[in-house]
């Protein structure tokens, strides 16, 4: 990660990749990923049923002003991550933020920190991850002297590239890298189609379970 860097330029996966992977459930990706890629449990949705699908931008650092030129240099359909080091005291995201990323057709917003204003973010239908909620906000500038845009963050050991694509759904958040975003997609729908066909030949049948754990060495009592 560098300080003090703003960069313009990314890289971005095609509107139609995006749709795809927006279709697709995180578990399943994490799957095709190789169990890789997922971000901590303790980054939730806080916007029930709202998918959370789009190429990143980043914004290091919990200044406000470095996360606005972040927004100012996304385009729509992107998402915005926020690698504000997982602070609890403050909150770094809210409502007013988000109303105005969703009038510029920026899809959602992933926070490695707290958020507040939760009731609007949920009314807005504005797709938003973070640790929690705090109703505390920062007094601003806040490291801005550290702060950077459209650069490599990590969060919590999980990398994420600008032009990577953020999924989120209830079960967490997964990172694609850009490079994979195609391969990813077609693995998880052939993974996807695969196993609905193997547990539609099983509806009614025993699994064969017990017999296994038998040949395993369980007694049956």
């Amino acid at each position: 990660m560098t300080a003090r860097e703003i960069h313009t330029q990314i890289s971005r996966p095609t509107r139609d990749q995006i749709s795809a992977l927006s279709r697709l459930p995180v578990a399943a990706i994490v799957d095709a990923l190789g169990k890789t890629g997922a971000l901590t449990p303790d980054l939730k949705s806080l916007t029930p049923h709202v998918v959370l699908c789009g190429s990143v931008v980043t914004a290091l650092g919990p200044d406000v002003t470095v996360r606005r030129a972040a927004i100012d240099l996304a385009q729509p359909g992107d998402v915005l991550v926020v690698a504000g080091g997982g602070a609890r005291a403050h909150s770094c995201f809210g409502g007013a933020t988000a109303r105005h990323m969703q009038s510029c057709g920026i899809t959602g917003a992933l926070v490695d920190g707290m958020v507040r204003d939760v009731y609007e973010l949920r009314t807005l239908g504005f797709a938003t991850f973070a640790r929690g909620t705090n109703p505390i906000n920062y007094r601003y500038p806040v490291g801005q002297e550290e702060g950077a845009v459209n650069v490599p963050v990590s969060i919590d050991g999980v990398s994420i590239t600008p032009g990577d694509v953020l999924v989120g759904d209830q079960d967490g958040a997964v990172v694609v890298p850009r490079s994979q975003v195609e391969h990813i997609i077609a693995t998880t729908q052939a993974a996807m189609d695969a196993e609905a066909k193997k547990w539609e030949a099983r509806e009614g049948q025993s699994l064969g379970a017990v017999q296994k754990l038998t040949d395993a060495g369980y007694r049956i009592i």
